[in-house]
């Protein structure tokens, strides 16, 4: 007698269900947040203010028309949003916005020097800062264009405190400083050396410097306010904002430092910076972009690729601790003794 022939056993309906339930949950996962990057459903879109002075809004302008050399990196290749928030979800990964910080950092910050000038007397500041620190835009998510510029030792304002930096010896290097005036169009404030019996405050003891010629002196403040017609730098810098996808939603501002030839708009140097915040306990916005990181190792001064780029007059300050020492034109406040 023959045997039935036996019939393959059916697939387990729960397990057809179960894959069938972790791919409609995976998917389900994947399209909401995908739909999740959409702006007005999810966060606000919203872009910085605009200067409206006329002198403040042509410098706005003529920052964000300055082109780059294709050599600079335009943007950082795609960032995947829905796979960082899925990592996230794992005890002890970055959260999403580090993450996209990272990625931005390693893809795109950093200095990018593409001509230096030498023997430069004195440079134009495009765009001084009013100081903002502490106000109630320092704490804004999004109506700070640049907020790189923020704190972190940047002393990138309007008025004496980048002259100091830049033209007072020791740490200034140039012969002069220039601003554009608020009050006439097209006319100059400059900083230039000089003798200055009204020195402003904060400057009024001098400055202390050091040489192994000259032993340990302090300085008088030796920079005066001029205002002229037109500018006489050829060189200049300023800043602009730049937009990444989401950057402020996840706390991150983004910005650019340009070193400029002004005869020819020629972009010879530039430094794109990012700053992460997001975590500040005292402010309802959880943003201090005074007090924000920076890409780690990527810290130093806007005033620093100035100097770099815009290689001063050499000895210029050797040569004039050797006139302040010997002339009485520049009569010291005092001198302290060797130490």
């Amino acid at each position: 007698m023959t045997a039935p022939l036996e019939t393959p056993p059916k697939a387990s309906t729960s397990g057809r269900s179960f894959w069938k339930r972790s791919a409609l949950t995976i998917g389900g996962v994947i399209l909401f947040h995908a739909f999740f990057d959409i702006p007005g459903f999810f966060y606000e879109n919203r872009g910085w203010d605009i200067p409206g002075d006329p002198v403040e809004k042509a410098a706005y302008d003529y920052a964000h028309s300055l082109k780059l050399p294709d050599s600079v990196p335009q943007e950082a290749p795609y960032f995947p949003f829905w796979w960082a928030r899925i990592v996230a979800l794992i005890p002890g990964a970055p959260s999403v916005d580090e993450a996209y910080f990272r990625h931005l950092c390693e893809y795109e910050a950093g200095d990018y020097v593409f001509k230096r000038v030498y023997d430069v007397e004195g440079v134009f500041q495009l765009r001084p800062r009013e100081r903002i620190s502490g106000s109630p835009i320092d704490y804004d998510r999004y109506r700070m264009e640049e907020p790189t510029g923020v704190g972190a030792g940047d002393t990138n304002t309007r008025g004496w405190e980048a002259a100091a930096s830049l033209v007072q010896p020791p740490i200034g290097v140039y012969e002069f400083l220039e601003q554009p005036s608020l009050e006439h169009e097209g006319a100059v404030i400059r900083y230039v050396r000089g003798r200055n019996d009204h020195p402003p405050d904060g400057y009024r003891h001098g400055v202390q410097a050091y040489s192994k010629e000259y032993d340990l002196h302090r300085i008088p403040f030796v920079v005066v306010r001029e205002e002229h017609r037109q500018r006489r730098a050829r060189y200049g810098f300023t800043w602009r904002g730049i937009k990444r996808a989401n950057d402020r939603r996840y706390s991150i501002g983004a910005g650019e430092y340009l070193i400029v030839d002004l005869d020819t708009n020629e972009v010879l140097a530039v430094k794109r910076a990012f700053k992460i915040s997001g975590k500040v306990k005292d402010t309802k916005s959880g943003i201090w972009w005074g007090n924000a990181l920076w890409c780690k190792g990527k810290e130093w001064e806007y005033r620093y690729l100035v100097r770099e780029v815009l290689k001063p007059v050499p000895d210029l300050n050797q040569r004039f601790l050797r006139e302040f020492v010997t002339t009485d034109k520049y009569k010291p406040v005092s001198k302290e003794p060797n130490k």
